[in-house]
């Protein structure tokens, strides 16, 4: 079947001036299960959650903590179940959990909105990702192009292939970005395995394995980009490397506000701003109205030095 994709922002939008009015005006019942409250983008999602949840008076929202792993994942997703909320927001990014979730729902007659990942059949909120690692990895080649001419860098693709087909399509774009702007450029693809540690050591090796070289990398997620940055910083190589990543978090602002810092870019999914949509959508499923298969966020860009105050002003 053909998927069709809607703006969440147009979403929003349909549902504000439509608010459904439920039986004997009882508020919709939401459950969010988010995929980490720790990690750093989890973070933004939740708090963006919240401060929705608040402003909306027809609904009651509960909360819940996958810790991105998947038995505890199942685990909230059978509580859930029991408490037979109107609507399940599904944000896990444990792939192998997903089935049985759906599974759970289905027999529960739970509708679910899945984020980032399918959850069986239910609407997929999600964000562009060949374009998210396409709209990074390829304006990053063309500053380099421009900071070091006549220069062909290598490039590091810090990836995550174990998070599943989200991560993979990011980094396949990525690949592309790279060899579009340096025909045979020399590109190297390795796991972070989703931990920043691990992604700063992977970082230290390539850069003593190509001593003397430019670097150009491409990141999963802003956290891991930032590791990587501490990588070049403490091996005095800073001066030598480009980084840009996708999420779009506040943590990372400073370094792209530094002039002709190491930190190029993030291909911002404007996290903060995923709460509102993702109840709106809530209200409409609640409405009993059928959502296209796929939504995407509303807003979706690259922020560089050049238009970050544009998007996010500094206080």
């Amino acid at each position: 079947m053909k998927r069709r994709t809607l703006l969440a922002g147009s979403a929003a939008a349909a549902a504000a001036s439509t608010l459904p009015a439920f039986a004997q005006g009882r508020k919709l019942k939401v459950a969010f299960a988010n995929f980490n409250d720790e990690a750093s983008f989890g973070a933004s999602v939740l708090r963006g959650v919240q401060a929705a949840a608040r402003a909306r008076t027809d609904m009651d929202v509960s909360f819940f903590d996958n810790k991105q792993d998947g038995a505890r994942t199942v685990e909230i997703a059978r509580t859930v179940a029991l408490q037979k909320p109107d609507v399940f927001i599904e944000y896990s990014f444990t792939p192998t959990a997903n089935p049985q979730v759906a599974r759970i729902m289905a027999e529960a007659g739970v509708p679910v909105i899945a984020v980032q990942q399918r959850i069986g059949n239910a609407p997929l909120f999600a964000v562009d990702n060949p374009l998210a690692g396409y709209g990074g990895s390829k304006p990053l080649s063309e500053e380099a192009k421009r900071r070091w001419p006549g220069q062909t860098p290598v490039a590091l693709v810090l990836s995550w292939p174990e998070a599943g087909p989200v991560i993979l399509e990011r980094a396949a774009a990525a690949r592309k970005g790279f060899e579009e702007v340096f025909p045979g450029i020399r590109v190297e693809e390795q796991s972070t395995k989703g931990d920043p540690i691990n992604s700063r050591a992977v970082m230290t090796d390539f850069l003593t394995k190509f001593p003397g070289r430019k670097v150009i990398v491409w990141s999963h997620v802003d956290g891991m980009s930032l590791a990587a940055l501490t990588a070049a910083r403490n091996a005095n190589r800073e001066a030598d490397v480009l980084i840009a990543s996708t999420g779009g978090e506040t943590v990372v602002f400073p370094e792209i506000r530094k002039p002709n810092g190491g930190f190029f870019g993030t291909f911002s999914f404007f996290p903060e701003s995923w709460g509102t949509e993702l109840l709106a959508l809530a209200a409409r499923m609640g409405a009993k109205e059928t959502l296209p298969d796929t939504i995407r966020p509303s807003k979706q860009l690259l922020i560089t030095a050049s238009n970050i105050n544009q998007h996010y002003p500094e206080r």
